[in-house]
């Protein structure tokens, strides 16, 4: 038996470079769709582009640059860019990303967000707090800054009922709301005392905004009442997080994640007292990104520091599970990619094609990628052969 088991140990990748190679090996039986594309400069951000069409052949997304400003080497071109990307799908004859178009970007991309009610508006927010608004056929189009202090932001979200507002949030712990029609900034109100790591408006209440912040704080705020000071519910937790998403099928449902690298659900209506409704254990290193996704109730992404992204179903919570289910994690853990080599910085799913998720990692490789059907539906257990996979 212990001959087995060192056997065994002995075919456990032992390098980053080994666990990938195995991925990628096993990546025909896992996905229906894979693309990986070395860009010229690692990116903070990606988001997809919504198209007319959902089965057409060309999808297009965002990345930010990332340049490193310190490489002594005059020959290079470190000028940031917001890049408009390529790539066909589903027939994956052009499976990797192309450039078509590009604008010259001032500073780092930390956060880019398409407005979801005019998908021709982009909004990004630099490493100096200034936002940008880009129209994706005239280029940059307005400049907010002066708000913020001059320091890093990650925290950037439109309004999905009043297409003109957007809200920043950044290291001098203020909301900022824009009026990005008018070009003016319209409210400003300091909910946290420390950086804010990420703020969204609820997608089914245009009034309400979320946000959390290293100074241990989730903060729910109605935006018609931000001014008025006690108006806005703040509780404490025990970990700083760094990224949350708000349901958009549950008014009430909030998922939070961060430092303890485990994901949080909170109900909106019972905040005050700080309690969770439910913790998912699967990561193994800092959680910096959430998103529920669009296209079914309960399916609900992250990605982390330990190169690996998530898809959780919330709908399996509960459920029982064999001694052998059990030892491969929680049964609403749904699918892991185990795909990138380095931390994720950003992932984005797509919004009109289920399953279809692009991210993006701390060296320069974007992937593109869709489970198979067999992963995705409920009973993909009883159709596939074990015996095709290491």
């Amino acid at each position: 038996m212990d001959s087995l088991l060192e056997d065994k140990e002995q075919r456990q990748p032992q390098t980053v470079e080994e666990e990938y190679a195995l991925w990628k090996k096993n990546s025909t039986s896992m996905y229906e769709f894979v693309s990986e594309t070395k860009l010229g400069w690692p990116s903070m951000a990606i988001e997809w582009l919504g198209t007319a069409d959902s089965v057409s052949q060309r999808q297009e997304l965002l990345v930010g640059t990332l340049t490193d400003k310190g490489d002594e080497d005059q020959s290079i071109n470190k000028t940031n860019y917001l890049k408009f990307c390529k790539l066909d799908y589903p027939s994956g004859s052009k499976a990797a990303l192309k450039v078509f178009k590009k604008f010259e970007h001032e500073g780092e991309i930390n956060k880019i967000k398409v407005n979801p009610l005019d998908s021709d508006i982009i909004a990004t927010i630099n490493d100096v707090s200034v936002v940008n608004i880009f129209d994706r056929k005239k280029g940059l189009v307005a400049t907010f800054s002066g708000a913020h202090s001059q320091e890093d932001a990650f925290g950037l979200s439109f309004n999905s009922s009043q297409c003109n507002i957007l809200a920043s949030a950044a290291t001098d712990g203020k909301c900022v709301l824009w009026d990005t029609q008018k070009n003016i900034k319209f409210t400003e109100s300091q909910i946290h005392s420390q950086v804010v790591n990420s703020i969204e408006f609820s997608p089914l209440n245009a009034n309400i905004i979320v946000s959390v912040s290293d100074d241990r704080t989730i903060a729910v705020n109605d935006i018609r009442t931000m001014n008025q000071p006690q108006k806005h519910v703040s509780i404490d937790t025990k970990s700083v997080f760094n990224a949350l998403s708000l349901s958009p099928f549950s008014q009430n449902l909030l998922a939070c994640a961060g430092e303890d690298s485990m994901v949080h659900l909170f109900d909106l209506r019972y905040m005050s007292n700080g309690k969770t409704l439910h913790q998912m254990a699967g990561h193994e290193g800092n959680i910096t990104n959430l998103d529920f996704a669009k296209y079914k109730d309960g399916i609900l992404v992250s990605s982390a520091e330990d190169r690996s992204l998530i898809y959780w179903d919330l709908t399996k919570i509960g459920n029982e599970q064999t001694p052998d289910d059990a030892e491969d994690g929680v049964p609403e853990k749904l699918f892991v990619h185990g795909g990138h080599r380095s931390g994720i910085n950003d992932f984005s799913l797509h919004p009109t094609i289920p399953w279809l998720t692009a991210s993006t990692e701390e060296e320069n490789y974007t992937q593109i990628y869709r489970p198979t059907e067999k992963i995705t539906n409920p009973e993909w257990m009883g159709d596939i052969n074990i015996d095709d996979m290491e």
